[in-house]
């Protein structure tokens, strides 16, 4: 803006003061101001009062309930590929460890660690019921899908009667275990002897 123009529009120069050539400029921005002024008089922009009305709704609301519905309020959540990767690979772990059975280890305890198995690889489920579990079945891992069932088992010292079951009905005898007993319903179960840790030689 000229500098003329501005001591105009403060007010310090009259319209019959300014140039020839400033004298247009001059009556626009009059006529901007004029317009300014007139908007001004006739109360806030349209948009002003809802956003107004919005955030005072929004500090009437407890905390708790805006706390709900920020928590309920659907978002896009982007996720870096090597981090979810990560996560998943954690997460398959600790599904893909082997079950336990019986008392947990503790210090100064004769817990031990048996690993049992089972070719099947037609079944679509193996489990194993036995003694050291009161006869309710427990479910094996194929973890790589190769038709071999294992389980890991903790179990005191003692001797053992168990049997496999596949698909949910089928009971089968160990065909690995090393000593057998007759069930007295004409099948035969597989033995399972556990030494205490001390004992082996």
């Amino acid at each position: 803006m000229h500098e003329d123009v501005q001591r105009y529009l403060d007010g310090e120069l009259t319209i019959e003061e300014l140039p020839d050539q400033l004298r247009g400029k001059a009556a626009a921005w009059e006529a901007l101001l004029d317009d300014v002024r007139m908007t001004a008089a006739s109360g806030a922009p349209a948009w002003l009062e809802p956003r107004v009305l919005k955030a005072v709704e929004v500090a009437s609301v407890p905390a708790w309930r805006r706390g709900v519905r920020w928590l309920m309020q659907p978002r896009t959540i982007r996720v870096a590929p090597a981090p979810a990767f990560a996560a998943l690979a954690v997460l398959a772990l600790a599904i893909a460890l082997p079950w336990t059975v019986g008392p947990s280890a503790s210090p100064g305890d004769d817990t031990v660690y048996v690993q049992l198995f089972l070719e099947a690889p037609s079944a679509s489920s193996v489990a194993i019921a036995g003694d050291f579990n009161s006869w309710a079945p427990l479910e094996l891992e194929d973890m790589d899908g190769d038709g071999v069932w294992s389980a890991r088992l903790a179990v005191s010292p003692g001797v053992y009667e168990y049997m496999f079951v596949l698909d949910g009905s089928r009971w089968v005898t160990d065909p690995h275990a090393e000593r057998y007993s007759d069930d007295g319903f004409g099948n035969r179960n597989a033995v399972l002897a556990i030494l205490p840790e001390g004992s082996r030689t």
